[in-house]
């Protein structure tokens, strides 16, 4: 589980400088809203793989909103440019950025599909508390 805080510790701290970055654009388009929205919502995900947060609705419908629908566009639009400007080192980078996103999207998915004793611990805590 610590490489998974370490890299909740990583996007949280990315995610920070764009906020802190923001004020100082020459240029801010509804991209960049949009961007900033999508890394807050996977850190939810990132930080629960750990500690259950919410419901295990929410964790699935994070995933989709996160992962499947930008990644997927991601994941199409780089085979689109690996294919309109192929070369070796345009493949490796390619092929290393769906590398990235897979190794995001490992603990988004763990959370929402793959850890349901954390959602029985928090179930159980839950129903400890109204007794």
């Amino acid at each position: 589980m610590k490489k998974w805080k370490m890299l909740f510790g990583f996007t949280a701290f990315i995610t920070a400088l764009e906020f802190i970055g923001l004020p100082f654009k020459e240029h801010i388009d509804l991209n960049t809203f949009v961007s900033l929205i999508l890394y807050c919502l996977i850190l939810i995900p990132m930080y629960g793989y750990g500690v259950a947060i919410g419901s295990k609705v929410i964790a699935i419908l994070t995933f989709v909103l996160t992962i499947l629908v930008p990644g997927s566009l991601v994941v199409l639009w780089g085979v689109v440019f690996t294919i309109n400007h192929f070369s070796l080192i345009q493949l490796v980078f390619s092929l290393g950025t769906f590398g990235l996103l897979l190794f995001i999207s490992y603990p988004v998915f763990m959370y929402a599909f793959r850890s349901d004793k954390l959602w029985l611990k928090e179930q159980q805590k839950m129903t400890d508390m109204k007794l």
